[in-house]
């Protein structure tokens, strides 16, 4: 009995622990987005997003309307680094992601992509984050990359980042059919259609997973 009791005393007081980091991770978002100071994550697939590949779109002129799929604190800065594009426009299926999302948000599923915007009408998406950590179904993930390829003009540019786990990945994206519909791109500042982290970053201990695919209408 004793060292059940303790057992469950240990469960609960990491509940406890975990609950408290939680509680304290809402409130400095709350106090941050108050504020207007930016809540950056740090983390490898992040600061390549951030260092190579947004760079590319905010100074290249020609993609004047940009949409992000895929919203949290840690993107919120993002329309301030887009202010002085035509258009910059964010989807998230989470209400609560609003707040995060930029003045041109869509509160939906990225699988209706396709329904906000008219054909050839966007220059580039970035799509990260988002298959599978929820957009996990088939028909749901063919669904939103047809509207992807619907809503891009010729020559616009689809950015996928996902995570190569069998955790995280609810089959293979190159099975997608609707992805078929686009050509890889070679990402300029990469040189490359398939960003595998692991190779790029050189780590070696196994824990980056993540992988940027960059395909052209």
């Amino acid at each position: 009995m004793p060292k059940t009791s303790f057992l469950l005393n240990r469960e609960i007081i990491l509940s406890d622990l975990i609950n408290l980091k939680m509680y304290m991770r809402a409130l400095k978002v709350i106090s941050y987005t108050l504020l207007g100071k930016d809540m950056p994550v740090i983390s490898p697939d992040r600061n390549v997003l951030e260092q190579k590949i947004l760079p590319y779109f905010i100074q290249e002129k020609e993609f004047a309307k940009v949409l992000f799929a895929g919203c949290g604190s840690y993107t919120k800065h993002y329309e301030k680094w887009f202010k002085h594009k035509e258009e910059y426009s964010t989807i998230d299926i989470n209400p609560f992601k609003k707040l995060y999302g930029a003045k041109k948000h869509i509160v939906d599923s990225y699988s209706n992509v396709g329904n906000y915007f008219p054909a050839n009408y966007l220059d580039a998406i970035i799509c990260h984050g988002i298959f599978g950590f929820g957009w996990n179904e088939r028909e749901d993930v063919e669904q939103g990359f047809a509207g992807s390829f619907k809503c891009l003009r010729d020559g616009g540019i689809l950015v996928v980042g996902w995570r190569d786990t069998p955790a995280t990945k609810p089959f293979p994206l190159e099975t997608c059919q609707s992805l078929s519909q686009f050509k890889p791109f070679v990402f300029p500042p990469v040189s490359t259609s398939q960003l595998v982290l692991e190779k790029y970053l050189n780590i070696t201990d196994g824990t980056e997973k993540h992988v940027f695919n960059f395909y052209i209408k």
